[in-house]
């Protein structure tokens, strides 16, 4: 129980992550979406002193990268937020509660001209595998889907996604995604985002 638990917070609080680097981003429709998979992940250095996020989300042509180290106690020593090129990312698998979807990260984050970045660059490389409903479980929306942030703006996501666990492995900016670390998926199908500034 606390397991899942642990799986749970970690994935909200890299939902909420993305939220908190959305908000400060101008005012971007994307349109209609066929089929995506969006990935993300969270964990904490073996201390706890650090959290480290990433979230790769899809948009029409292209992906948008979310990543963010933040120092417990002292804020945010790193992050950034703006798209990278669709070959920055790949997808296989394609059948959804199989623990077939795989959806692979490998991107160098100091090459990239990021409209919203500071602080340590460098290479992403991770991968997530699906876990199916019966082992990890699964949420499903369908409709809206809003996450807005005080003071304005926020990021909708309409249609219908099923997000589901996913095992994960690799590297981000020098550390290690810890063995038996759990991200999410996020299966859209025949979306539309949105993302709007204050």
């Amino acid at each position: 129980m606390m397991k899942q638990f642990g799986k749970t917070m970690l994935s909200v609080i890299g939902l909420a992550v993305t939220a908190a680097v959305l908000s400060s981003v101008p005012v971007q429709a994307q349109g209609v979406i066929a089929h995506s998979f969006d990935a993300g992940i969270g964990w904490f250095n073996s201390d706890f002193s650090e959290l480290y996020t990433a979230t790769v989300v899809r948009t029409n042509n292209a992906y948008t990268l979310s990543y963010n180290i933040y120092d417990i106690g002292g804020g945010i020593s790193a992050g950034g937020f703006g798209p990278i090129p669709a070959s920055d990312v790949s997808v296989s698998g394609g059948s959804v509660n199989s623990a077939k979807v795989t959806v692979t990260l490998n991107v160098d984050t100091c090459a990239l001209n990021l409209p919203y970045s500071f602080g340590l660059c460098g290479p992403i490389n991770v991968t997530w595998l699906e876990l199916p409903a019966s082992v990890g479980g699964s949420m499903a929306n369908h409709g809206d889907s809003r996450q807005m942030f005080a003071g304005g703006g926020g990021y909708v996501t309409n249609g219908s996604t099923v997000t589901y666990f996913a095992s994960a492995t690799g590297t981000m900016l020098g550390s290690d995604v810890p063995q038996g670390a759990v991200g999410n998926l996020t299966q859209g199908t025949n979306i539309t985002r949105t993302i709007t500034a204050p």
